[in-house]
């Protein structure tokens, strides 16, 4: 076995489809959408924040597990994001704390976090690499063809009647990046925001240009208070049209002088009204919510999502 750090501009297609065999053989026991060579090609290469450094372990000239290492660049800048997967057969051989050394030595920042599902290899490996759980994600999935009570639909509707829905398609338009700066700036009093993140307009855009390049959908509904037009909340699905049939929701938020009037729950109702309407490909949308996210949790309950995965983030310092 023989690890050796690769650039990103060096990872074509027929390469990164090993990758992919070796992180999907890693979560066939996990409900998650399955990556392909091409759409992960996309996420290593395309992403708003992608890889400082990347190493392969091989077999030869089989691929048997990969890393990755992510330095921030807007937030936690005493923090370094790692991630990989060995292949099920090579497990159990020291190659993912090989590739872990390799990630830890490729940078100078004090604090390492990474994620692992529950169940996996990962997840039991870890606390014995020094690592400790800090938080987790339960994984819910909402499938649009279950259907949803007509008396839930209508008593949120009234609830919320001084509101109007607006949908977008793609990109936020640059005149209106100053408003979509206060509405996901929002989530910051979500129970996981570890740091304030800022979503100035350069970095909203950047964020959108990347879904472009990585084939992926953006369906955007906003809430605006009728009588001011001030925006009050939003909804956000990614749709990868390499792989439709699983949605990505994104942020949901609602701002603190708009809450208590279920707005959350009509945004999320009507995306899901929309997504039934317009892309029939879709089956299903997954989002995370963190275990003490009481509200949201509320919410997607409502709506009729159920768990099937967990995700939890681990921290080890240095």
């Amino acid at each position: 076995m023989h690890i050796s750090r690769v650039a990103l501009v060096d990872l074509d297609l027929a390469l990164v489809s090993d990758l992919a065999v070796v992180r999907n053989a890693g979560l066939a026991e996990v409900t998650v959408p399955e990556h392909t060579g091409e759409s992960l090609l996309m996420e290593l290469t395309k992403s708003d924040e992608p890889p400082s450094a990347f190493w392969i372990a091989r077999d030869g000239d089989a691929v048997v597990g990969y890393a990755g290492l992510t330095e921030p660049i807007h937030e936690y800048a005493d923090a370094a994001f790692l991630g990989g997967a060995v292949t099920p057969s090579a497990q159990g051989e020291g190659i993912g704390r090989a590739l872990l050394d390799e990630a830890i030595a490729g940078t100078e920042r004090t604090v390492l976090r990474t994620r692992a599902y529950r169940g996996t290899t990962g997840a039991k490996a870890l606390p014995a690499l020094g690592f400790s759980r800090t938080m987790t994600h339960g994984v819910r999935r909402l499938v649009l063809a279950d259907p949803i009570p007509e008396e839930l639909c209508s008593s949120v509707v009234e609830a919320s009647d001084d509101y109007d829905l607006v949908r977008r398609v793609g990109p936020t338009p640059e005149t209106d990046l100053p408003e979509m700066m206060v509405l996901r700036e929002a989530i910051n009093d979500a129970p996981d925001a570890l740091e304030w993140e800022a979503y100035p307009p350069e970095r909203i855009a950047a964020y959108e240009q990347s879904l472009i390049e990585r084939k992926q959908t953006q369906f955007t509904i906003i809430a605006r208070h009728r009588a001011t037009g001030e925006p009050a909340g939003l909804t956000m699905v990614c749709v990868h049209e390499l792989r439709p049939q699983v949605a990505a929701q994104e942020d949901t938020s609602v701002l603190p002088a708009h809450r208590g009037r279920r707005l959350g729950l009509r945004l999320k109702l009507e995306m899901a009204d929309w997504l039934r309407a317009e892309r029939p490909d879709v089956d299903a949308v997954d989002t995370w919510n963190d275990a003490t996210n009481a509200p949201m949790i509320a919410v997607n309950q409502q709506l009729g999502a159920r768990i099937v995965a967990e995700n939890s983030v681990y921290r080890r310092a240095r």
